[in-house]
């Protein structure tokens, strides 16, 4: 495991056969690996969305009972229990949306609901550009953090993002501030003990190797705190089963280590 760690902490994964990386891969299933670094990369996570591929993304929902991939499955029965009357109006930001067809899907179950997009500035470009071509008038894309500030929100979606923030404790501010009713985190890792008194750690992101890259796993306690002090409180943390994620190459001295969702709420 040592080796093996040493190898994907290098840069030796650039010229390894791609063949080989996936029988690692398929070996050791290694998702994460930890590496000595202080903060995240620039650049880091890169757009990956196409105006093609959301094209064919809406011509699929059109014509199949499509339903979109998610780091949450359940959102939308969650959204039902948490908002009854679905004939009211619900301001909805879905940070880091990425592909159209999780709008789509919203609407199909949501008529009345009005939907917010943020993600990288290409992503949003993009999504633009969808819009403007199918006249999704209901879509407001949002290209920054003062046009999302403007705003207040019933629910904000961050579906498997915030780890790959830099600045990650500025923006949750920044979208308390817009006093959202909930906040919901899906497909994030959070480990029970704090060490050297660090509220986080960065690590290296293998599973889609040869693509890299860096995210944040955080102390719980640490990361829910943010929201405790702004008089937020938990509905629930669960474990994500979109994927079952191997943590057993880290070091015991974190814990308990979960690939999760949290739900939190503002209290009256």
């Amino acid at each position: 495991m040592t080796i093996l760690n040493s190898i994907y902490k290098s840069n030796i994964t650039n010229f390894i056969p791609k063949y080989f990386l996936r029988k690692l891969k398929k070996r050791f299933n290694y998702y994460f690996i930890e590496i000595n670094k202080e903060k995240l990369p620039e650049n880091n996570h890169p757009t990956s969305i196409t105006f093609d591929r959301q094209e064919k993304l809406i011509e699929n929902f059109n014509h199949k009972n499509y339903i979109p991939w998610t780091s949450c499955p359940y959102l939308v029965p969650l959204l039902k229990l948490i908002f009854i009357d679905e004939s009211k109006d619900y301001n909805f930001l879905d940070f880091g949306g990425g592909n159209i067809d999780h709008y789509l899907y919203l609407k199909r179950n949501f008529k009345s609901i009005k939907y917010f997009y943020f993600d990288q500035k290409k992503n949003n470009e993009i999504i633009s550009e969808i819009k403007k071509k199918y006249l999704l008038n209901d879509i407001t894309v949002l290209n920054s953090l003062d046009e999302i500030k403007r705003n207040n929100f019933h629910f904000i979606n961050l579906g498997s993002v915030i780890q790959y923030v830099k600045d990650y404790k500025f923006i949750l501010n920044s979208l308390i501030d817009t006093a959202p009713e909930y906040i919901f985190f899906t497909a994030q890792t959070f480990y029970e003990k704090k060490v050297n008194k660090e509220e986080n750690i960065i690590v290296k992101q293998i599973n889609i190797l040869p693509q890299i890259n860096y995210c944040y796993f955080f102390e719980y306690e640490s990361f829910f705190n943010i929201f405790k002090v702004k008089k937020f409180e938990p509905v629930f943390k669960v474990l994500n089963f979109t994927d079952r994620v191997n943590y057993n190459n880290f070091n015991k001295k974190y814990g308990k280590i979960e690939y999760c969702d949290l739900l939190i709420k503002k209290t009256n």
